[in-house]
Protein backbone atom coordinates (compact mmCIF):
# COMPACT_ATOMS: atom_id res chain seq x y z
CA UNK A 1 0.00 0.00 0.00
CA UNK A 2 1.17 3.17 -1.35
CA UNK A 3 0.80 6.35 1.20
CA UNK A 4 -0.11 10.11 -0.10
CA UNK A 5 3.03 12.35 0.22
CA UNK A 6 0.59 14.58 2.80
CA UNK A 7 0.11 10.88 4.96
CA UNK A 8 4.13 10.28 5.52
CA UNK A 9 4.94 14.07 5.82
CA UNK A 10 1.45 14.22 9.18
CA UNK A 11 2.74 10.75 10.80
CA UNK A 12 6.62 11.58 10.36
CA UNK A 13 6.03 15.07 11.70
CA UNK A 14 3.73 13.24 14.45
CA UNK A 15 6.20 11.20 15.44
CA UNK A 16 8.54 14.31 15.78
CA UNK A 17 6.42 16.16 18.34
CA UNK A 18 5.04 13.08 20.08
CA UNK A 19 6.63 14.47 23.36
CA UNK A 20 3.74 17.11 23.27
CA UNK A 21 0.83 14.59 22.83
CA UNK A 22 -1.36 12.69 25.73
CA UNK A 23 1.02 9.82 27.34
CA UNK A 24 -1.96 7.56 25.96
CA UNK A 25 -0.93 8.26 22.38
CA UNK A 26 2.73 8.06 22.71
CA UNK A 27 2.26 5.03 24.39
CA UNK A 28 0.28 4.11 21.05
CA UNK A 29 2.82 5.24 18.77
CA UNK A 30 5.39 3.15 20.39
CA UNK A 31 3.29 0.37 20.28
CA UNK A 32 2.58 1.24 16.17
CA UNK A 33 -0.94 1.29 16.49
CA UNK A 34 -1.60 4.57 14.83
CA UNK A 35 -3.24 5.21 12.08
CA UNK A 36 -4.18 8.77 10.46
CA UNK A 37 -7.45 9.56 8.76
CA UNK A 38 -8.67 12.27 6.37
CA UNK A 39 -10.41 15.11 8.75
CA UNK A 40 -12.20 18.29 8.18
CA UNK A 41 -12.37 19.84 11.88
CA UNK A 42 -15.33 22.45 11.48
CA UNK A 43 -17.13 25.21 13.45
CA UNK A 44 -20.56 27.20 12.51
CA UNK A 45 -20.79 30.04 14.59
CA UNK A 46 -23.22 33.53 14.72
CA UNK A 47 -20.80 36.13 15.62
CA UNK A 48 -21.50 40.09 16.45
CA UNK A 49 -19.99 43.28 17.53
CA UNK A 50 -16.53 43.39 17.27
CA UNK A 51 -12.65 43.32 19.57
CA UNK A 52 -11.82 39.97 20.32
CA UNK A 53 -14.79 37.47 19.38
CA UNK A 54 -13.94 33.71 21.17
CA UNK A 55 -15.33 31.18 18.28
CA UNK A 56 -14.81 27.86 20.84
CA UNK A 57 -15.61 27.76 24.60
CA UNK A 58 -15.72 24.99 27.04
CA UNK A 59 -19.45 24.30 26.85
CA UNK A 60 -19.42 24.00 23.20
CA UNK A 61 -20.42 20.44 22.71
CA UNK A 62 -19.91 18.36 19.29
CA UNK A 63 -22.24 18.24 16.93
CA UNK A 64 -22.20 16.67 13.85
CA UNK A 65 -22.72 19.56 10.70
CA UNK A 66 -21.76 22.56 13.32
CA UNK A 67 -19.12 21.55 15.80
CA UNK A 68 -16.61 18.97 15.67
CA UNK A 69 -14.14 19.84 18.72
CA UNK A 70 -14.63 18.59 21.57
CA UNK A 71 -15.94 22.12 23.88
CA UNK A 72 -12.70 23.61 23.42
CA UNK A 73 -9.99 20.51 22.81
CA UNK A 74 -9.95 17.26 20.73
CA UNK A 75 -10.32 14.13 22.98
CA UNK A 76 -7.29 11.50 24.00
CA UNK A 77 -6.39 10.24 21.46
CA UNK A 78 -7.39 13.24 18.40
CA UNK A 79 -4.44 14.48 17.55
CA UNK A 80 -4.70 16.84 14.34
CA UNK A 81 -2.06 18.01 11.98
CA UNK A 82 -3.33 20.13 9.00
CA UNK A 83 -2.61 22.49 6.39
CA UNK A 84 -5.34 24.22 4.97
CA UNK A 85 -7.75 26.24 6.58
CA UNK A 86 -10.84 28.22 5.15
CA UNK A 87 -13.34 31.04 6.39
CA UNK A 88 -17.28 30.85 5.25
CA UNK A 89 -19.06 33.40 5.77
CA UNK A 90 -22.97 33.78 5.50
CA UNK A 91 -25.77 37.15 6.69
CA UNK A 92 -29.64 36.53 7.43
CA UNK A 93 -31.82 38.66 9.37
CA UNK A 94 -32.69 35.69 11.38
CA UNK A 95 -31.03 34.72 14.20
CA UNK A 96 -29.79 30.34 15.27
CA UNK A 97 -29.29 29.27 11.25
CA UNK A 98 -26.10 27.93 11.74
CA UNK A 99 -26.43 24.55 10.66
CA UNK A 100 -28.84 25.89 7.96
CA UNK A 101 -27.83 28.54 6.16
CA UNK A 102 -25.19 28.34 2.90
CA UNK A 103 -21.64 30.07 3.74
CA UNK A 104 -20.79 31.45 -0.26
CA UNK A 105 -21.06 35.41 0.20
CA UNK A 106 -17.88 37.61 0.76
CA UNK A 107 -17.15 38.72 4.37
CA UNK A 108 -18.13 42.21 4.66
CA UNK A 109 -14.66 44.57 5.21
CA UNK A 110 -15.19 44.85 9.07
CA UNK A 111 -14.64 40.95 9.08
CA UNK A 112 -11.97 40.84 6.21
CA UNK A 113 -9.76 43.43 8.21
CA UNK A 114 -9.98 41.15 11.22
CA UNK A 115 -7.43 38.38 12.28
CA UNK A 116 -7.89 34.55 12.90
CA UNK A 117 -5.47 33.69 15.93
CA UNK A 118 -5.93 29.26 16.96
CA UNK A 119 -3.87 28.91 19.97
CA UNK A 120 -3.51 26.13 22.60
CA UNK A 121 -2.61 26.09 25.76
CA UNK A 122 -0.47 29.39 25.00
CA UNK A 123 1.13 28.47 22.04
CA UNK A 124 0.07 30.55 18.73
CA UNK A 125 -0.75 27.76 16.07
CA UNK A 126 -2.21 30.32 13.28
CA UNK A 127 -2.27 33.74 13.05
CA UNK A 128 -3.42 35.10 9.53
CA UNK A 129 -5.93 37.65 8.27
CA UNK A 130 -9.12 36.80 7.38
CA UNK A 131 -9.33 38.14 3.98
CA UNK A 132 -6.82 35.39 3.14
CA UNK A 133 -8.90 32.85 4.44
CA UNK A 134 -12.44 34.09 2.90
CA UNK A 135 -12.54 32.59 -0.55
CA UNK A 136 -16.17 32.23 -1.76
CA UNK A 137 -14.82 32.20 -5.25
CA UNK A 138 -13.54 28.96 -7.27
CA UNK A 139 -14.77 25.58 -9.07
CA UNK A 140 -14.62 23.15 -6.34
CA UNK A 141 -14.52 23.25 -2.79
CA UNK A 142 -10.88 22.79 -1.93
CA UNK A 143 -10.51 26.17 -3.85
CA UNK A 144 -11.95 27.85 -0.76
CA UNK A 145 -9.01 26.75 1.30
CA UNK A 146 -6.00 28.41 2.05
CA UNK A 147 -3.35 26.20 1.73
CA UNK A 148 -0.61 26.60 4.22
CA UNK A 149 3.18 26.66 3.71
CA UNK A 150 4.19 24.72 7.03
CA UNK A 151 2.23 22.20 8.92
CA UNK A 152 0.13 23.23 12.18
CA UNK A 153 -1.00 20.81 14.74
CA UNK A 154 -3.45 20.57 17.90
CA UNK A 155 -2.00 18.25 20.64
CA UNK A 156 -5.02 15.89 21.99
CA UNK A 157 -6.92 16.84 25.40
CA UNK A 158 -5.44 20.12 25.33
CA UNK A 159 -7.55 23.60 25.33
CA UNK A 160 -7.92 24.86 22.05
CA UNK A 161 -8.78 28.90 21.49
CA UNK A 162 -10.11 29.85 18.32
CA UNK A 163 -10.58 33.85 17.83
CA UNK A 164 -11.30 36.78 15.62
CA UNK A 165 -9.62 39.92 16.56
CA UNK A 166 -11.46 42.99 15.09
CA UNK A 167 -8.97 46.60 14.27
CA UNK A 168 -9.62 49.47 17.20
CA UNK A 169 -12.84 50.59 16.97
CA UNK A 170 -14.20 48.50 13.73
CA UNK A 171 -17.13 46.12 14.72
CA UNK A 172 -19.68 44.66 12.51
CA UNK A 173 -23.48 45.78 11.32
CA UNK A 174 -25.34 45.50 13.98
CA UNK A 175 -28.48 45.44 11.69
CA UNK A 176 -28.19 41.60 10.34
CA UNK A 177 -26.81 38.40 11.40
CA UNK A 178 -23.62 37.54 10.85
CA UNK A 179 -22.09 33.92 10.50
CA UNK A 180 -18.67 32.33 9.97
CA UNK A 181 -17.68 28.55 9.04
CA UNK A 182 -14.60 28.03 10.22
CA UNK A 183 -12.90 24.52 8.39
CA UNK A 184 -9.43 23.08 8.96
CA UNK A 185 -8.34 20.51 7.00
CA UNK A 186 -5.92 17.45 7.47
CA UNK A 187 -5.50 14.24 9.37
CA UNK A 188 -6.84 13.05 12.87
CA UNK A 189 -4.66 9.68 14.52
CA UNK A 190 -6.55 7.22 15.79
CA UNK A 191 -6.07 3.61 16.76
CA UNK A 192 -5.15 1.21 14.43
CA UNK A 193 -6.79 -1.47 16.79
CA UNK A 194 -7.50 -2.29 20.26
CA UNK A 195 -4.61 -4.41 21.03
Amino acid sequence: MNNKVFFVMAINFLIGIKERLSTQLQSDFQKNNVALQDQVLELKKEISGGGTIDLLDATDERVDGINSFDKNRLKTGRAFVFDEVAIGYATNAASGLAGNIDYVSDAPKELRNAVFILEQEGREVLRMPIKDLNNKDGFKISDAYKELRTLHYFADNREITAKIKFPPGVTLDAGVKHYVYLRINGAQTSKKSDV
